[in-house]
């Protein structure tokens, strides 16, 4: 889930950069919330963009914690719909941590899926990953493959599933119930191969450079809401020499 949805990229990297630095590393952000004024809601008969919002304006703010000792707040916030690669899609600017970028999505018909991502260096599409946040039948079972980045930018086939449609989750924000919870795993090694990331893609790592790489995420939706919850875990190596770097995020602040 690394790049499930824009937000975690920052959580990503300040993983990384407590991890170089060994310092503790808290966004300090300019933004002004709302509290969410939505607590124990319920699941009812909606669509796609229901789970996840496309509605400008619309802000999430997130409680970030990391395995390293990083800790702050990480907000995402729709934009103006414009047409990318071909659809129609909303930018959702992301601030926090060391850098500030905007990812767009867009519903297709099948799913939200990832269209593209700009880190103030030119838009770069991500069509060929075949990257959703969730697919239609909205019920557990429903799974697809795809392609997603560790936090070095390792590229890993992984396979996404939805394994409840009634979650209840807990967050500062609130109490959410009928929340679906989404499951992706993956890894990389140089034994297994790569994934089917396209090899004339800059700056990929196709497989693990010296130990494999195993990834587990974790989120959840909430009807009305979008995101409220979201964890990623990262493990390399085996035995006593394996090393394992993650994150959680819980919604804080919503604002409508």
């Amino acid at each position: 889930m690394t790049r499930r949805f824009a937000i975690a990229e920052l959580a990503g990297t300040l993983v990384n950069h407590a991890k170089s630095t060994g310092a503790v590393s808290g966004a300090v952000l300019g933004i002004v919330c709302a509290a969410a004024a939505v607590t124990g809601c319920t699941r009812a008969r909606t669509g796609l963009a229901q789970y996840f919002p496309l509605k400008p304006g619309m802000a999430w703010t997130f409680r970030f914690t990391g395995s390293t000792g990083a800790a702050g707040e990480l907000t995402t916030t729709n934009q103006p719909p414009r047409e990318v690669l071909g659809f129609t899609a909303v930018p959702q600017k992301n601030d926090g941590g060391d850098k500030a970028y905007t990812e767009f999505y867009a519903d297709d018909g099948s799913g939200i899926r990832h269209v593209a991502i700009d880190e103030n260096e030119g838009l770069q599409s991500r069509l060929s990953d075949n990257s959703y946040v969730i697919k239609l039948p909205i019920a557990a079972g429903t799974s697809w493959q795809e392609i997603d980045r560790t936090f070095d930018g390792t590229v890993y086939d992984a396979t996404t599933r939805i394994e409840s449609v009634n979650d209840n989750v807990s967050v500062p924000a609130g109490t959410f119930s009928g929340c679906i919870r989404i499951r992706s795993t993956g890894e990389a090694s140089a034994a297994k191969g790569s994934a089917r990331a396209p090899a004339k893609a800059a700056g990929l790592r196709l497989v693990a450079e010296d130990d494999d790489v195993s990834v587990e995420d974790y989120y959840w939706l909430a009807p009305g809401v979008g995101p409220v919850k979201a964890t990623h875990q990262e493990s390399r190596g085996e035995g006593p020499m394996a090393q394992s770097l993650g994150f959680t995020l819980e919604l804080e602040h919503l604002k409508r």
